[in-house]
């Protein structure tokens, strides 16, 4: 796998024996990963299961329990899971056989009871065997029946709200949807219960017709309040509930999910339909912000918007980042928000996984008092994270960690002497933290990547922790100005010389210079020009000085002295990759005089004729459309024939 832009990360891979389409942390990031998937309801071998890896060591991933699963059912489709005291409740996507589906019965939600193995350092010779374990509790359909003649439905996704370290629990509702539905559907449920019965639906949302949901997503703003938001193709939603665990009882707002934002038609949709972009994920980044990826039209690439939500009405843009060109679409999204100071400041991650097997990781600073983001900053790129297509992307949780208790205040003995204050054991700030980036594919991977953490003000104990160091994205800046300004300056310093040089200039970021250095400056591209030059200046002093001259437009000059015999309609070629000069002298004969190589256009060859109707029309002083005829009255006075006059001159001397 190939990194940019950070060498601190490090990433473990492990391959197992079947394709993964789901994966998803320990809520309280205790050290493993519960990945599923397999080939579904087929002859070919590939089992289906469920798979409980241990990714505590950064640099190795390991599977300690796995669970086969029925053949004649489809792969696991999504994961979610509850936290218990020596391990996890795991929901689990699974369709059911096609045959059972065609009976109208499709039990899609199931649900496991997975024990942890303990680590060395916990195994006792009479407690212990050093294995655990992963059981099946039940499966639910949530879902109406389907009313399609060969039902295809299955649980596209499953999302459960974020789980809180409190001294009471936390208790946490989930969502489910449906894929492929002739109706679809979403279902909040409570999800204290490892088998949520009827009783348990909090809110069912039916989808219009030809909508699903491409993705969900949960938050809880305050105790036992919830907001949920989805996204379809084209639209945005959001709604809250008020739920209570005891009594049952919800309370909705509003009544029905609100539409809060609407994906805008170009101007090419008018006639092609499909020319809009698509919504591809959607998360939280607070309980009032929202970041959504979006996949633009016939592969044109991908962007992430974040969006302000309100009360009512619509939600406001607040920003837009466009992924890389490599990337043509985004087949995965998932945010890490880190812990908050005490203003409600905080950073956030955001993790977007390519077609091209990439992964872009953002950042974002959040201002609470001001309730804005920084732009996107990009923390890392990675590379070739797979042999195969990704099909989920996941951040661990981050909690902020215990800090030392502050010292004892300074005290007094009993016989009224100083005692020091009692320094804790622990030191200013816990041990190294680090998030861990998650991603599995078709081709049975799974890679992990370690991010390390930093306090933002180390000399402060309960400092929040950052990705992204303000000091390290300032240093980032300041490289970009310095690129910048190189640039322009090279660029200036390019022009400068070969234009007019720096022995004369009196203005410009060269001016302030001693005279003695801008004349060593002039002398390369003095010497790439010299005689050229030299050449130039005698054939300005060979046309008559002591004649006044009107400069002008050539089409100007026709339409106001074309009829005048007496005066002469010049158009000269200085030869020296200067644009064409016309001029009008007053006295025709006397300009010829001096002038012997000028031409009226009738004594020109047919080859001369060409030449100077193209110069003519690339100085845009003449259109073929505008005829000869108007060129008969102008004299053309050629760069080679004035030279020949120099040169004649010199040798007669």
């Amino acid at each position: 796998m190939v990194m940019q832009n950070t060498s601190k990360v490090s990433f473990a891979k492990a391959t197992l024996p079947y394709p993964l389409f789901a994966a998803e942390f320990d809520p309280y990031n205790r050290g493993y990963l519960v990945v599923g998937g397999g080939g579904g309801e087929s002859k070919t071998g590939v089992p289906n299961q469920i798979t409980v890896l241990d990714v505590s060591n950064r640099a190795a991933v390991t599977t300690v329990l796995d669970l086969d699963l029925s053949r004649d059912e489809d792969s696991v489709q999504s994961i979610g899971s509850l936290a218990t005291k020596d391990g996890l409740i795991t929901f689990a996507g699974i369709n059911s056989s096609q045959v059972d589906q065609n009976t109208g019965r499709n039990e899609h939600l199931r649900s496991f009871d997975i024990k942890y193995p303990p680590r060395k350092r916990q195994r006792t010779e009479t407690t212990d065997d050093g294995k655990g374990k992963i059981e099946p509790i039940g499966k639910r359909s949530l879902f109406k029946r389907s009313t399609a003649a060969k039902s295809e439905t299955y649980q596209r996704g499953l999302r459960l709200s974020p789980a809180q370290k409190r001294d009471s629990g936390s208790k946490r509702i989930g969502a489910v949807a449906t894929g492929m539905a002739k109706d679809s559907e979403i279902v909040v449920f409570n999800a204290t219960s490892a088998t949520p019965q009827d009783s348990d639906i909090i809110a069912r949302i039916d989808l219009p017709e030809g909508d699903e949901a491409a993705d969900l997503d949960l938050i809880e703003p305050e105790r036992s309040e919830f907001s949920l938001t989805y996204c379809t193709d084209y639209d945005i939603y959001e709604q809250t509930y008020k739920y209570d665990f005891g009594s049952k009882k919800v309370e909705k707002m509003p009544r029905g999910p609100r539409r809060v934002h609407q994906m805008p038609y170009p101007e090419s949709a008018a006639t092609n339909p499909k020319a809009r972009s698509k919504f591809r994920a959607v998360r939280f980044l607070n309980s009032q912000n929202l970041v959504a990826l979006s996949n633009k039209p016939n592969k044109g690439g991908a962007e992430l918007r974040i969006f302000h939500l309100y009360p009512t009405g619509p939600a406001t843009l607040l920003l837009t980042k466009s992924l890389p060109s490599r990337i043509k679409s985004a087949v995965s999204m998932d945010v890490c928000a880190l812990d908050a100071d005490k203003t409600g400041n905080q950073q956030i991650a955001i993790a977007v996984a390519g077609q091209d097997i990439s992964i872009e990781i953002y950042v974002t600073n959040y201002q609470r008092s001001t309730d804005t983001f920084s732009p996107f900053r990009s923390y890392l790129s990675l590379r070739d994270v797979h042999e195969h297509q990704m099909t989920k992307l996941c951040f661990s949780p981050f909690h902020s960690p215990t800090r030392a208790p502050d010292p004892e205040p300074a005290s007094t003995g009993p016989n009224g002497e100083p005692i020091p204050p009692k320094i804790p054991e622990t030191s200013l700030h816990p041990g190294p933290q680090h998030i861990r980036l998650a991603s599995v594919s078709y081709g049975n991977t799974v890679v992990v990547d370690t991010l390390p953490l930093s306090p933002l003000e180390p000399q402060k104990k309960d400092s929040r922790y950052v990705l992204s160091h303000p000091s390290d994205e300032k240093f980032t800046t300041i490289a970009y100005v310095a690129v910048i300004t190189m640039i322009v300056l090279v660029t200036a310093f390019l022009l400068q010389s070969f234009l007019t040089g720096f022995s004369e200039s009196g203005s410009g970021p060269f001016s302030v210079l001693p005279a003695n250095v801008r004349d060593f400056l002039d002398k390369p591209a003095a010497a790439a020009r010299g005689a050229h030059y030299t050449l130039a200046s005698k054939v300005e002093s060979a046309v008559p000085s002591n004649m006044p001259v009107v400069k002008a437009r050539l089409r100007d000059l026709l339409a106001t002295h074309g009829g005048a015999e007496s005066k002469a309609l010049v158009v000269r070629d200085p030869g020296d990759s200067s644009a064409l000069s016309v001029n009008v002298h007053p006295d025709r004969e006397a300009y010829l005089k001096e002038d012997t190589a000028a031409m009226h256009w009738d004594q020109l060859s047919a080859e001369q004729k060409a030449g100077w109707k193209s110069k003519l029309v690339q100085a845009g002083e003449w259109g073929v459309e505008e005829g000869e005829a108007v060129l008969k009255g102008v004299l053309f006075s050629g760069y080679a024939g004035l030279v020949g006059d120099i040169g004649r001159a010199a040798m007669g001397a």
